[in-house]
């Protein structure tokens, strides 16, 4: 069997709903060299029965496989096993939930060929709502050239780890293993798995591929379709407050460990520490975002600082003095809620003085709708009384047409006229002369 060029790895849990047009969008692609290898975290629906309908679409370019036990969320369990499975040249991870445009392995392919590139960033991607309505997302570096009405072009960056790692961590760059088109020599030369984490293992496997990378071309092109709605309702699950504050400050404390090994072992991370406060500043927020607020209004700041405080004790390590730190940051969003709530007062109070404004108003809006009323009555009266008036423009037609054919015939009536008043004048003659031809 001739090996495909490129591997396309999906990790599958509960995704029934989405997975059909997920694998729809690989089979209808331009370019068409690949194998898929679909690998279920023990799906409790019927997520693999989708898949395995479409085995027989794949002309056997489809694998299903399955993990001993669920991974317990984020899909990098199964997307290692996909990876050491995987027989392409190129991999492309891709989220069961999501689609991919019908250009998007031919255009990741050309692009990477052509540029000898270890890694091809896609610095774009199409963002779908409930409605199925989209519209594209841009990177950082990408909005603010479109802000200042510059153009977006794939740039080649070589052997300068530190430019594409700068631009991760400090400006914006997008994290999701989809927007990364990678070699898999590559991959597995430099041994680059995803951490066994709970979350935000994508984050950390970005940073390691990215201080790696010898050959990295950004690629300001949209080619992959982001269902963000399925994304929140699988991370807001149902959790008493206590519950979801351990279950994020555990995720959290579990990423910052994940990302101190990997510090101790790169040296680039390490003469960087710039990179790694602003990286764990900003998944720290990111976990608390996923914390509704009426959870953190419920759960006490003295509570949340002692599961903090806890969870980084079983560490081990230094990261423990950072608690007082991210302590803070909890500190500060309740200061932004305020100030939030503040400002949400001001526009209730603005509302209720245009409500009165309004009130005020209603007597003249509801003559001005009793005016209307008694127009849209008026008019249809005049739509009944159309077709008469046609009927009178009609024969007032014809009735000009008439007086037009007697105006060319009244001087012909004229002469006739005369010539009857000529005719009688002679029979009055005929008349006197009669006696005397008859006595002759």
């Amino acid at each position: 069997m001739e090996i495909s060029v490129i591997s396309v790895v999906i990790p599958l849990y509960n995704a029934k709903e989405y997975i059909g047009e997920c694998l729809d969008s690989v089979l209808a692609q331009t370019f068409q060299n690949f194998e898929v290898i679909v690998v279920d975290d023990c799906s409790t629906d019927s997520s693999p029965a989708v898949v395995e309908s479409y085995a027989s679409k794949f002309d056997g370019r489809l694998r299903v496989m399955k993990t001993k036990k669920n991974s317990g969320g984020g899909g990098y369990i199964p997307r290692n096993i996909g990876l050491n499975l995987a027989n392409g040249e190129y991999i492309f991870f891709a989220d069961a939930d999501d689609y991919l445009a019908k250009n998007a392995l031919e255009t990741l392919y050309n692009a990477a060929t052509k540029n000898n590139a270890d890694v091809v960033y896609t610095a774009a991607y199409y963002e779908l709502n409930e409605e199925n309505k989209f519209h594209v997302l841009r990177d950082e570096k990408g909005k603010k050239l479109q802000r200042k009405g510059g153009e977006d072009v794939a740039d080649l960056v070589t052997d300068d780890p530190e430019k594409i790692l700068n631009e991760l961590f400090m400006e914006g760059g997008f994290q999701s293993p989809w927007t990364k088109f990678v070699r898999r020599d590559f991959l597995t030369d430099n041994e680059l798995f995803f951490p066994e984490i709970v979350t935000g293992g994508d984050y950390i496997w970005s940073i390691n591929v990215y201080s790696k990378a010898k050959r990295f071309l950004r690629l300001p092109v949209p080619l992959y379709f982001f269902r963000s709605y399925a994304l929140s309702f699988s991370l807001r699950k149902e959790r008493r407050p206590q519950k979801q504050v351990s279950f994020w400050v555990k995720a959290f404390v579990s990423w910052l460990k994940s990302l101190n090994a990997l510090t101790t072992q790169n040296e680039l991370l390490a003469k960087n520490p710039a990179w790694c406060y602003k990286a764990s500043s900003d998944y720290f927020k990111y976990c608390l975002s996923w914390m509704s607020d009426e959870v953190l209004n419920r759960f006490y700041s003295k509570d949340t600082y002692e599961i903090l405080l806890r969870e980084f004790a079983k560490t081990n390590d230094s990261t423990a003095l950072m608690v007082p730190f991210f302590f803070s940051a909890l500190i500060n969003r309740e200061k932004l809620a305020v100030k939030i709530q503040k400002r949400v007062d001001k526009l209730e109070d603005e509302v209720t003085q245009q409500k009165k404004q309004i009130d005020t108003l209603t007597p003249q809006a509801n003559r001005v709708k009793d005016l209307e009323g008694e127009v849209a009555k008026q008019k249809k009266q005049i739509d009944t009384l159309t077709p008469q008036a046609n009927r009178v423009k009609d024969l007032e037609g014809e009735v000009a047409e008439q007086k037009k054919q007697i105006d060319t015939l009244t001087p012909q009536a004229n002469r006739v006229k005369d010539l009857e008043g000529e005719v009688a004048e002679q029979k009055k003659q005929i008349d006197t002369l009669t006696p005397q031809a008859n006595r002759v």
